[in-house]
């Protein structure tokens, strides 16, 4: 592992401690003041209850990668090999015995997203692939694609992004949520005004409103935690486990043809956009679950809008609205990228052939 890389994982790792410390330094800091409140004064001191916080700190980000492992492999229902027509076992054991690591258990995922990625907890590791993977790519771009999954392992950066990988998907988790709570806030909204209750339905929608802003609150906020996770070693880590898989397999050009045949099947919609731990962790970030597809609704904004002198101003009001307003949503749509670009990449494994060409 290079130095670089080795400081990211490192400076990634404090973040998620820091963050589970200040989540249950909040969380003990509440318990204490309710037990001042009704006349209990707990007797630790502040070093000893310090120490307390920095251990279940840590077992808690133990748990996150257990947690992690297991639920990458559940979301996506990753199957062990059944029918190794491929030869998969073989080619793995065979990369990771030249990398000098453990070999890696290797799952297969129904999905037409062609892809692979990596999940480790500590002690066990499994490489997914996809069948749409297997189906697209040569047998020169298969082996490449493997080596790069086991270059993640002897770079041992597996761990730290299926941590990132899990809060990524709490995350997710967060959002969908958050739409839920918006589509029943509409929905009290709607009843009292098309059934002139509105004062009826008011307290619901108060209550609906607040859990809406506290949801929306947290999950941006676990969002700009995953946003710093990524940005300090995702780039990087893709970036070295190309060059490794590269050197394993004795070519950068069947590495950089397998990154341009995933990139250029894979599904059109804008996967990287989505934090689900198949897209954080996977060679390309491609996602592997039902994504909802449908076109934007029609935009309401011009109900909201008083009628101007004529049309025309009626259409420029609505349009200043709906840009200021797009912006905004735009804003609370955004996602980190979770990868380097793809072109980058191909471009870097282009450099490698160059350099390993004789000269005359």
């Amino acid at each position: 592992m290079s130095l670089p890389l080795r400081a990211r994982l490192i400076g990634t790792l404090v973040v998620v401690v820091l963050v589970a410390v200040a989540a249950l330094a909040t969380v003990g800091w509440a318990v204490h003041a309710a037990a001042v409140s009704i006349g209990v004064r707990p007797s630790f001191s502040l070093p000893l209850a310090a120490g307390i916080v920095t251990l279940a700190a840590t077992g808690l980000v133990l748990t996150a990668v257990r947690y992690g492992y297991r639920r990458s492999l559940a979301s996506i229902d990753a199957c062990p090999l059944a029918d190794d027509t491929h030869a998969l076992e073989d080619r793995i054991r065979r990369l990771a015995l030249a990398a000098g690591v453990e070999t890696p258990t290797v799952a297969i995922a129904d999905a037409t997203e062609p892809t692979s990625f990596t999940v480790h907890n500590g002690t066990e590791a499994t490489v997914v692939v996809t069948t749409g993977a297997l189906e697209i790519l040569s047998e020169d771009e298969l082996d490449a694609v493997l080596a790069h999954e086991v270059a993640h392992l002897r770079n041992r950066d597996v761990a730290v992004a299926t941590i990132v990988a899990a809060i990524g998907s709490l995350t997710e988790g967060l959002f969908a949520r958050e739409r839920r709570l918006g589509q029943w806030l509409q929905f009290c909204l709607t009843i009292g005004s098309v059934t002139l209750v509105l004062v009826l339905v008011a307290g619901p929608v108060v209550v609906l409103a607040l859990v809406l802003v506290l949801v929306s609150v947290l999950a941006r906020t676990v969002l700009a935690i995953t946003a710093v996770c990524i940005v300090l070693h995702a780039r990087t880590r893709e970036y070295a486990a190309d060059r490794a898989g590269a050197e394993l397999v004795g070519d950068p050009a069947a590495l950089a043809s397998a990154l341009e045949t995933l990139e250029e099947r894979g599904p059109p919609t804008a996967d990287a956009r989505r934090l689900h731990a198949s897209s954080t962790l996977g060679i390309v970030p491609h996602t592997l679950e039902d994504r909802d597809d449908r076109p934007p609704a029609e935009s309401a904004i011009a109900r909201w809008v008083p009628d101007g002198e004529s049309e025309l101003d009626r259409a420029r009001a609505v349009s200043t609205l709906s840009r200021l307003f797009g912006r905004v949503g735009h804003v609370l749509q955004w996602r980190p990228a979770t990868h380097p670009p793809t072109a980058k990449r191909i471009g870097r494994l282009r450099r490698m052939v160059d350099d390993q060409r004789p000269r005359s």
